[in-house]
């Protein structure tokens, strides 16, 4: 019987790893408590970045704006995201402001999360963008990490649409108007409407593309920082942490710089987390390492250079590569930590309840909350 020749073998290779990855594509939803977490960690940002300029919204967004001086009297202005806000009043612009703070606060939330989460991104470009001279790669960070999240399926884990999408089920679509009505009812449920085939392709294409958005990030970042002379002698970091800027904390900033071992050590570490990031992510175990010195990474910038918005975004799009055996431990390790918590607002709120009328005979929420 005469042996298989080399094509034949490469050509079988090649099948095989096409059966994998197809099967790996379509037959299930990847990384999905990472996108759940990406999620509200991006809402958060998104609530962050309004809540804290709120008393300077005026002056910075709305019509107390030298950009909006300016952007009237240019072509800019008729930009379609700047001109949904372009002809507000202050107190239209403080409910349109407000609205767009609630909007990320659904998204967190998980409350009809594609719906919430397309108009949230619109109210959030419509106000940052009306004086973009302000904006940085953070913003643009986190408006493509959220239009990307939109084609993700992030409401799997806490969120009230699994909450919903848990009590019902879901209808038997078919021709007709009653197959429209069964339909409406299905996305109101957040049930599956789509072959299942295509949202499991479709959310770990995006998946993919995320992720590869990420590596080209960091590799870039930490690439071009080696090409600089004050990266490769291990000083850059000096100078930025010298503006009043980017010293939310003067004692820990002046702590850090004054000790040039830690300034060179920290020069160096950015470079070699950034640049070795994508290719960390082969191995498990460098994975692991990989995804907590970006997340101590990015926490030491919020801290040390008072970006937490932008450490905030990068942090929630990295938790897609955190493994869902290690969001699982961790879910665990959080429910039971705050059950104590759960049992005393129960403790307290039982006898209450007990005592509205026709209360008297229902089971305490205590015993429901464990059933």
């Amino acid at each position: 019987m005469s042996q298989p020749s080399v094509a034949s073998r490469g050509l079988d290779l090649v099948n095989e790893w096409y059966d994998r990855f197809e099967s790996w594509l379509l037959t299930d939803k990847r990384s999905l408590y990472g996108a759940s977490l990406a999620r509200i960690l991006a809402g958060c940002s998104v609530m962050g970045i309004l809540i804290t300029n709120f008393r300077v919204r005026n002056l910075m967004f709305g019509q107390g704006s030298v950009w909006n001086d300016i952007a009237q009297k240019g072509n800019d202005m008729y930009w379609p995201p700047r001109l949904i806000t372009s002809h507000l009043g202050n107190t239209a612009f403080l409910f349109y402001y407000l609205l767009v703070i609630l909007l990320a606060f659904l998204f967190v939330l998980g409350w009809h999360t594609r719906l919430v989460g397309v108009l949230m991104l619109i109210g959030h470009i419509s106000i940052i963008e009306r004086i973009p001279i302000l904006g940085d790669q953070g913003d643009n960070i986190l408006r493509v990490g959220t239009l990307l999240l939109l084609f993700l399926h992030s409401s799997e884990y806490w969120s009230l649409d699994s909450k919903r999408r848990a009590r019902t089920k879901a209808e038997p679509m078919g021709p007709g108007p009653g197959g429209v009505l069964a339909v409406v009812k299905n996305l109101y449920n957040s049930q599956r409407v789509l072959p299942s085939w295509f949202t499991n392709g479709l959310h770990n294409v995006v998946l993919i593309a995320l992720g590869w958005q990420l590596i080209m990030i960091y590799f870039s970042a930490g690439w071009f920082k080696a090409q600089g002379p004050l990266w490769f002698h291990g000083t850059a970091i000096y100078y930025p942490m010298q503006l009043q800027e980017y010293k939310p904390f003067p004692f820990l900033t002046d702590a850090m710089t004054h000790v040039g071992v830690m300034v060179g050590l920290s020069t160096y570490v950015a470079m070699v987390v950034q640049i070795g990031f994508g290719f960390a992510l082969l191995h498990p175990i460098a994975r692991r390492i990989a995804i907590f010195c970006a997340i101590m990474f990015h926490l030491s910038i919020a801290v040390f250079m008072a970006l937490p918005w932008f450490s905030l975004s990068m942090i929630a799009f990295d938790s897609i590569f955190v493994s869902t055996s290690t969001f699982i431990l961790f879910d665990r390790w959080i429910r039971a930590k705050l059950r104590p918590v759960a049992d005393l607002f129960f403790d307290v709120t039982d006898p209450i309840v007990a005592k509205l009328p026709g209360r008297s005979k229902q089971p305490s929420l205590v015993s429901r909350a464990a059933d």
